[in-house]
């Protein structure tokens, strides 16, 4: 149930890029120009909605009039102060601090999207992928890249090459879900 407190917009940029977030309005917009930090799109790229928001007051995001996450939020909720609450960097990948209760695909998505944000590395291979989910102490059961086909057919993850040189990289949607699944075990 939505109500005038508990807001949700979704939205495509001109590229294709989408973003979806439920909540406040101020929670919407931290959202909002945390995703465009992400994707490196700044808090200047021109919005374009792409679904109306079913009863729910329109939310007016002018490019220009807001200012950057990182003086939107406290120090403690930055961009990276929220992947390092989550993850940590053992080696050249990145691993979960704690066990949480997530599927396989969700932990992937996690990973990918902090090795991109917090080493700068984007595509990782297969083999960096189930390294992470093992120093992670998350067992996966059966072949990565047939548990990871679901979100590749979703648009959530891309991959190229093929058997032990496949490497895979998240897409702007995948990173926006990786986003929420952060913000949701942030709190």
């Amino acid at each position: 149930m939505i109500t005038e407190n508990n807001l949700k917009i979704r939205f495509r940029l001109p590229n294709g890029e989408e973003f979806e977030a439920e909540g406040s309005q101020s929670f919407i917009e931290q959202q909002r120009n945390y995703f465009l930090t992400l994707i490196g799109k700044g808090g200047s790229t021109s919005l374009v909605p792409t679904l109306s928001v079913e009863k729910q007051p329109a939310i007016s995001t002018p490019p220009a009039a807001h200012t950057p996450m990182t003086t939107a939020r406290p120090d403690d909720l930055s961009p990276i102060r929220l992947w390092e609450r989550i993850l940590r960097e053992e080696g050249n990948v990145v691993v979960f601090r704690k066990r949480h209760k997530l599927s396989i695909q969700e932990s992937v998505i996690l990973v990918l999207a902090g090795a991109r944000v917090l080493l700068r590395k984007q595509p990782c291979s297969a083999l960096e992928i189930s390294r992470a989910l093992k120093l992670s102490n998350i067992n996966m059961n059966g072949r990565l890249d047939r548990l990871l086909a679901g979100e590749i057919q979703q648009g959530y993850l891309s991959s190229e090459g093929v058997k032990r040189s496949r490497v895979y990289s998240l897409t702007d949607k995948g990173m926006a879900r990786a986003f929420i699944l952060a913000e949701k075990l942030n709190d």
